[in-house]
């Protein structure tokens, strides 16, 4: 959950921040977007140190990280000061999404989407949270303030951890030739463009809806966001029912034409229905994790699964932080809502990326 929250924080204070750093639209991008590929590539050696620590030590150090470094980013007072804080804040906060969605999928053989649906509800809360603990800090305090309230968070959360989280049984170290396989490798690089394809709708939509919703809205826009963005635990909660019933790339496929209207629809829109077809897109957005958490689970053994989920959530949110970049590009130029119907455009991709996937499963259980 306090991840989740991390995700959120800069996005909720995007204009904040503009005003008390002194910078552009695209230049705070520029800061998120890095930050975001270091709070994805922080997962990619956690991924292969699964096996052989296991998630409590894992959890426990990433969680002790956060708790340092977001102190550290509470007392920046200068923009390099608040990248680097803000950039190892990012590393220890990766630390957590390979390890423990490969802890459920080896705990949870049965209803695995339902799983991954339970885990993504808190997710849901943290990213409310996030806009409320902002709006908070900016209303009474200063942006701050957010960060510290993050810290004790996670000094709360860690004795937590250290109590009920179970150790595994540890697994041999993954070596290169646990992906040798061509037809597995095959079927994996459709899997992480699709993985690309979701981290960039996904960093458009957390990073620009707070400042889509601070131009129409002003200073109470952070608590609006806040509980449009708790309305994702009913997409979270719905595809984990499905997901469990139905094939999931296709319900994946069909969550992607929805999204493609709602997208467009945001230039469009005044105050009233920019509402509604928020509190839409939160429910369709946060209902993608389950079904692609549990496609990972579908595709991978899981010897090297810790490493896809790693992989994964690096496209997803490291990589993917050029959105964030590109979309500063775009309101500097134009307008925050306009990013999203640029953007819309990813969705026939994906959808046709499904196919392939699909397609491609189909020919290799032939075999």
């Amino acid at each position: 959950m306090s991840n989740h929250i991390i995700m959120m924080l800069i996005p909720s204070m995007y204009i904040n921040l503009i005003d008390f750093f002194s910078l552009n639209a695209a230049e705070v991008g520029l800061i998120f977007g890095i930050v975001s590929f270091f709070f994805g590539v922080g997962s990619l050696p956690m991924s292969f140190l699964y096996n052989k620590h296991g998630p409590k030590k894992l959890i426990v150090f990433s969680q002790l990280g956060i708790l340092f470094s977001a102190l550290l980013v509470s007392v920046s007072n200068s923009v390099l000061m608040f990248s680097l804080s803000s950039i190892l804040l990012g590393l220890f906060a990766s630390i957590h999404h390979p390890v423990s969605l490969t802890l459920i999928s080896e705990t949870f053989d049965k209803n695995i989407a339902k799983a991954n649906a339970f885990h993504g509800v808190f997710g849901s809360i943290g990213v409310s949270l996030g806009p409320l603990i902002s709006y908070f800090s900016l209303l009474y305090f200063s942006w701050h303030y957010a960060f510290i309230i993050t810290a004790i968070l996670n000094a709360f959360l860690l004795p937590l951890s250290m109590k009920f989280i179970p150790n595994t049984e540890k697994m041999d170290i993954i070596s290169l030739n646990d992906f040798n396989d061509k037809k597995q490798n095959s079927i994996l690089s459709i899997f992480f463009l699709i993985s690309f394809v979701v981290g960039l709708s996904f960093t458009v939509f957390n990073t620009f809806i707070p400042s889509v919703f601070n131009l129409d809205f002003g200073s109470n826009a952070n608590s609006i966001v806040s509980a449009i963005m708790l309305t994702g635990f009913l997409g979270q909660i719905l595809s984990g029912y499905l997901g469990d019933k139905f094939d999931r790339i296709k319900l994946l496929s069909a969550v992607f034409l929805l999204l493609l209207p709602l997208f467009i629809s945001i230039i469009f829109v005044g105050k009233t229905l920019i509402v509604i077809v928020s509190v839409l897109l939160a429910i369709i957005m946060y209902s993608i994790q389950p079904l692609i958490n549990s496609i990972i689970k579908d595709i991978t053994p899981l010897r090297i699964r810790s490493v896809v989920f790693g992989l994964n959530f690096f496209l997803m949110f490291g990589l993917s932080g050029l959105a964030a970049f590109l979309g500063g590009l775009i309101a500097d130029n134009y307008s925050f809502k306009l990013i999203f119907p640029i953007f819309s455009l990813l969705f026939p991709v994906g959808v046709l990326l499904l196919y392939l996937l699909n397609m491609k499963r189909k020919v290799e259980a032939q075999c």
